[in-house]
């Protein structure tokens, strides 16, 4: 029996958008990994270093997209620019502070019965 909903294309889509998120988290994850690593740098030392870690952990070269990354993780909130325009993050408890509480963390919590506040 097939899937009416993947026949009709619906289902590749949300598997293309489904991809595509994950991809830009693993880029904001990265990049900022990457400035708690190193402290601070400007966005091509960053673009450079988030590409040399992908190619020494995976074996493979790419074309890092850290400008979308870095303009989310300033959204957020967990990073800055400094006065000569070098990105900094704040502390890994603090950007877990201004994130908060995840999705997935309110659902595990409703379904123990806890509060969710």
């Amino acid at each position: 029996m097939y899937d009416k909903q993947l026949d009709s294309g619906k289902g590749t889509l949300l598997h293309l958008c489904d991809d595509v998120i994950q991809q830009e988290v693993k880029e904001v994850i990265v990049s900022f990994f990457i400035l708690m690593e190193q402290g601070k740098a400007t966005m091509q030392d960053l673009d450079k270093w988030c590409e040399d870690l992908i190619k020494e952990e995976f074996g493979e070269s790419c074309n890092f997209d850290v400008d979308d990354a870095v303009q989310k993780l300033e959204k957020l909130g967990i990073v800055s620019r400094d006065t000569i325009g070098r990105y900094f993050c704040v502390g890994l408890k603090r950007a877990n502070e201004i994130i908060g509480t995840t999705t997935e963390e309110l659902v595990l919590k409703a379904k123990m019965g806890g509060s969710t506040t």
